[in-house]
């Protein structure tokens, strides 16, 4: 009976390994000195930390935005203005910046798209 799924027979190459397996065949390995495979998992838990920073920067940054923006609504949803006053509305002001403020929150999600795509993508990354 022939099948549709790709035989397993292929080693995967070192990108797309199990970083906790990486760190047992460090530990395992006798050629390596203690004070070596000190440093080399403390490199290999350590070496995304900033990339996983800058990710969860991004997304607490779009988040931060979108509370600002809903609190900025709220408020000028609750003020009334006066037609002899010269008021300036805030979602008057965001709907002028619109495209700046997409551009930014599209480039913010990209980031945060990337990293959680790849990290979901291969465990490695």
């Amino acid at each position: 009976m022939s099948t549709v799924m790709p035989s397993n027979d292929t080693a995967s190459d070192d990108s797309s390994r199990d970083p906790l397996r990486l760190m047992i065949e460090i530990i395992k390995d006798d050629q390596i000195d203690s004070a070596d495979k000190t440093a080399l998992i403390q490199f290999a838990s350590s070496r995304f930390k900033n990339r996983r920073r800058m990710a969860y920067v991004s997304l607490m940054a779009i988040v931060f935005s979108l509370v600002f923006i809903f609190i900025g609504a709220a408020i000028d949803g609750a003020t009334v203005c006066k037609p002899d006053q010269n008021c300036v509305s805030f979602l008057n002001t965001i709907k002028e910046n619109y495209a700046l403020i997409a551009w930014i929150e599209g480039f913010l999600t990209s980031i945060v798209a990337a990293y959680f795509g790849v990290s979901s993508w291969k465990p490695a990354s």
